[in-house]
Order: structure tokens, then C-alpha cells, then sequence
């Protein structure tokens, strides 16, 4: 009993409220990791680093790997739950960001690199600083299912279509329960054993029923989203199909040993192109959302509201509250 009441005493003089109050701030960052301030940054950097050739994959990509998708995997933290428990809606749209410059720039690497000169970060190489970049033009996002908290996921994004001036990328929530994983990973062949080791039998094929009810699947995707981005050059836009094919995605004219004419692989041309117009139906979605800016009328509201954040928001909310102010706006 001594020895306890002496270990007791011990833990009470360590544990002080400043102590507490320190440990707690660490759990919470380490329980949050994914929304502590400029994370989201260093998660864009890096999928940036796959540009480097160093950081490239092993196989260099080909025409067949121009419609597959990269999957990038993430978790559910604390602070991304809304009031009804599950993954927010706004949190997805840093997910998809991430997940998309995880593809372009392991699809599109060594054709960035011929377009910038380069790999070197600017300022770096002592060369005239780049004005390349990617914008976004357009995303948006549909919701089948409810992410739980601390629930792991993956992100399958994959090119589906492009335009003369835009490149079409789709990126498909899939939960990890569901346990699907692909067969072959083109690009990283030594996680294709991987895959193999934890998948289940009959788990390539997502809606087939596995059981011997006839209970049907559920889906295993939460959410699908559909964005839209180009490739500038300062203000030069770079055609979707140049950048494709400095990047090897596209089959080019082969030139015989006379060095006369030449033959061009028609079949994976046709094949390309039956794909891409068959995507570009489906992206028709945010192509036709432009016009909604004309909807925009600036002369009738009905009000303004706060969102109640900051010391202006909290004092308006509060003077609501208390009946000291009829009015919004404090």
C-alpha cells in the first residue's frame, strides 16, 4: 500500500494542468495530423515529387496506361466529421485535389519536364522560371455512402476524357472494407503480389455477389467526382493531346528502316478515341455548368446573414439571441 500511495503522489505531482494540457494538444494534432495548418501543402508536394525522374515509376508509361487509374489512400480523421458523424462533403474536394496531382504527375511527367526544361524547382537551376502550371476549372462530387470516423479509404483517379482545352479526371471514394484491390498494378509491378496476398477470392469484381444469398452487393464506391483541368504555360494553353503525347501517352508515327513512309498504330488509336468520346458524354456535366454564372442577379437578396465565426459574427449571433438587436449586423 505504500508503494502505491507513493506512485499515486509521484503521477499527481507529474500530472499538472500544464502537462495535461500539452499532452492533450499533441493527441489532438497526432488524432488530426491530416487538417493541422500547411499538411494539405506537404500532401500536394508530395505527389509533385513523382515529376522527379528519380521519383518516377519503374516501367515508363505507355498507351495502355492512359485510362487507369492511381490510387492514392487516406483516412477519416476527427476533425473532417460533420454533425451527423461521418465524413463532411467539403472535406473531399482537398482529397480529390491531392488524388489528382498524384495522376497528372505520374501520368505527365516527361511531358511537364520537356515543357519547363526541366525538373528543377524555379529558382534553383538558374534558368528563366517557369510558367507552367495546371488549373482547375471545374469539380464536382456525388455522394452514395457515409464515411465513418478514422474509416480508411482509396481514391481510384483516372483520366476519363479531354477536349481541346480540357483534360476530364474522375476520382472514385472506394471504402477499404469492401476489400477491393487491383489485379495488376502496371506501373508498380512488385505491388501486384501485394495486392494478390490480401485479396479475397472473387474481390476483383465489384458487383458480383461473392455469397450464396441473393442478397446484391453493395457498392463499394462512397462518392465519385468529376474535374476538369488544363495545362498552361504563362497564359498559353497546352492542347490536352500535346501534352499527351510528350508524355508517350499516345501511340506515335513509326518510320520504317528507308525512312520513307511510315505506319501508325491505327487499332490503339480507334480504341483511344472510342474511350475518349465515350467519356466526353459523361463529362458533358461540367462543360454545360459555365452558363450558371448568367443566373447570377445582384440586385435582390434576401438579406445577410452571419455565419457566426469571429468576434463580429459571435456578437451579432449573441445580440440575436438576447433580443438586443433586431438586425443582423451588429
Amino acid at each position: 500500500m505504500h508503494g502505491i500511495r507513493e506512485i499515486l503522489q509521484i503521477a499527481c505531482s507529474w500530472l499538472t494542468f500544464d502537462v495535461v494540457w500539452k499532452v492533450s494538444i499533441i493527441v489532438l494534432l497526432l488524432l488530426n495530423l491530416k487538417n493541422v495548418p500547411f499538411v494539405y501543402h506537404l500532401r500536394i508536394l508530395n505527389g509533385v515529387r513523382f515529376l522527379l525522374r528519380s521519383q518516377r515509376p519503374p516501367i515508363a508509361v505507355q498507351p495502355e496506361h492512359l485510362f487507369q487509374p492511381l490510387i492514392t489512400s487516406s483516412k477519416v480523421c476527427l476533425m473532417e466529421i460533420d454533425v451527423f458523424g461521418h465524413k463532411s462533403n467539403s472535406t473531399y474536394f482537398a482529397d480529390i485535389d491531392v488524388a489528382r496531382v498524384h495522376l497528372v504527375t505520374t501520368l505527365f511527367g516527361k511531358g511537364i519536364e520537356q515543357i519547363r526544361g526541366g525538373t528543377t524547382m524555379n529558382g534553383l537551376s538558374g534558368k528563366p522560371r517557369s510558367k507552367f502550371t495546371l488549373a482547375l476549372g471545374a469539380v464536382s462530387c456525388t455522394f452514395k455512402q457515409e464515411l465513418l470516423p478514422y474509416e480508411t479509404y482509396d481514391m481510384w483517379t483516372r483520366i476519363i476524357s479531354w477536349d481541346e482545352k480540357w483534360v476530364y479526371i474522375v476520382t472514385h471514394f472506394v471504402k477499404r472494407s469492401s476489400k477491393i484491390s487491383p489485379r495488376i498494378s502496371s506501373l508498380y509491378p512488385d505491388q501486384s503480389a501485394q495486392d494478390s496476398c490480401t485479396e479475397e477470392p472473387h474481390a476483383g469484381d465489384a458487383t458480383k455477389d461473392t455469397s450464396t444469398s441473393n442478397v446484391p452487393v453493395r457498392s463499394p464506391v462512397a462518392a465519385s467526382a468529376l474535374s476538369k483541368v488544363v495545362f498552361k504555360d504563362g497564359r498559353i494553353t497546352i492542347r490536352p493531346r500535346e501534352m499527351i503525347e510528350a508524355s508517350g501517352l499516345l501511340p506515335k508515327q513509326e518510320f520504317s528502316h528507308a525512312g520513307s513512309t511510315g505506319k501508325f498504330d491505327a487499332r490503339v488509336e480507334t480504341e483511344v478515341e472510342e474511350r475518349r468520346q465515350r467519356g466526353l458524354r459523361l463529362s458533358a456535366l461540367l462543360s454545360g455548368q459555365v452558363e450558371l454564372e448568367e443566373e447570377f442577379n445582384g440586385k435582390v437578396a434576401l438579406g445577410r446573414h452571419y455565419d457566426g465565426i469571429g468576434a463580429e459574427g459571435v456578437m451579432a449571433t449573441l445580440a440575436q439571441l438576447t433580443k438586443l438587436s433586431k438586425f443582423q449586423l451588429v
